[in-house]
């Protein structure tokens, strides 16, 4: 039985919070000790400048380089964040499944689900792989992709334009069971609206948020059943982000467009529960809804055999 998110909270807050505090205060003497001495020099170089613009150009320099401290000193603490408490909170979660702060998913797992296709430039961290409660092989990540385009600007130099076409979680699930059928659940697009292929869902709510295709209606149908339909909606309710889903044969996509996940905050250690709540509704939403339609999918070509 899954753990609810009280017990896990209580869990997290008690096995990390010591060493979160304690990477916390090391790095923060660490950048104060940069400070002081920034200080130091720049108080010098006041005292022996002849020229004001050189304790101005000191200055500049030092707030610079502690700039880049600070930012460093936030990266090394967001990677033990990350280790410690997403690690955490994922295991908890679900013991068949485990976290990976450095790696993401390839290029070519996105590229699969022909989500989006028109991409110049991949990035991805953040991999969650492992297995669901039934054994499903599944891995997500985080990912962003952009659109690049290169052009010449009135004064004949060569500019590149950097356009993001999507920032958020992506999941690829390998099924157990071929329910040989193709069925996308898409955000609400009129376009869409007249696809041959688009089924009338019986809920006026799903209809306000998606459209979904597929080559059956029929047998989508016995899979997208009253309780699956109503998770799909819950989670546009709950979260409010765009959630699309393909399933292709054997093989199940889905992506959740909710803009950066897993990173810890600038101040503070991270632990409060508002906060811990946030990335736990980011990760397990999604998985949860992906668990039923993969547990519909498998009772489904269970009746066909």
């Amino acid at each position: 039985m899954k753990k609810d998110f009280e017990e896990i909270y209580t869990e997290i807050y008690e096995e990390c919070v010591k060493d979160l505090k304690s990477a916390r205060n090391k790095l923060g003497k660490f950048v104060l000790g940069i400070l002081l001495v920034l200080i130091v020099i720049n108080v010098i170089v006041g005292i022996v400048a002849d020229y004001k613009s050189l304790l101005t150009i000191s200055i500049s320099l030092s707030i610079l380089v502690l700039l880049i401290f600070l930012k460093n000193a936030h990266k090394i603490y967001s990677q033990k964040y990350k280790d410690m408490v997403i690690g955490s909170l994922v295991k908890k979660y679900n013991q068949g499944l485990s976290f990976d702060s450095k790696s993401g998913l390839a290029v070519i797992d996105y590229r699969m689900s022909n989500f989006d296709n028109t991409f110049k430039e991949y990035y991805s961290e953040d991999r969650i792989y492992g297995t669901l409660e039934d054994g499903t092989a599944i891995q997500s990540s985080e990912i962003t992709t952009y659109d690049v385009s290169h052009y010449v600007d009135s004064n004949g130099e060569n500019k590149t334009s950097k356009t993001q076409t999507f920032r958020g979680y992506y999941g690829v699930v390998k099924l157990s069971k071929n329910p040989a059928l193709e069925i996308t659940i898409l955000d609400d697009n009129f376009t869409k609206k007249y696809s041959r292929k688009r089924v009338e869902v019986d809920s006026s709510e799903f209809e306000k948020f998606y459209d979904c295709i597929t080559n059956n209606r029929v047998e989508a149908m016995e899979i997208f059943t009253s309780d699956l339909i109503e998770k799909y909606i819950d989670i546009r309710n709950i979260n409010k982000y765009l959630f699309e889903v393909k399933i292709i044969n054997n093989m199940l996509y889905f992506r959740y467009k909710c803009g950066d996940v897993f990173e810890a905050p600038a101040f503070g250690l991270g632990l409060n529960k508002d906060f811990i709540r946030k990335y736990y509704k980011l990760i397990f939403y999604p998985l949860e809804v992906i668990e039923e339609t993969v547990n519909h999918i498998y009772s489904y070509v269970d009746t066909k055999q």
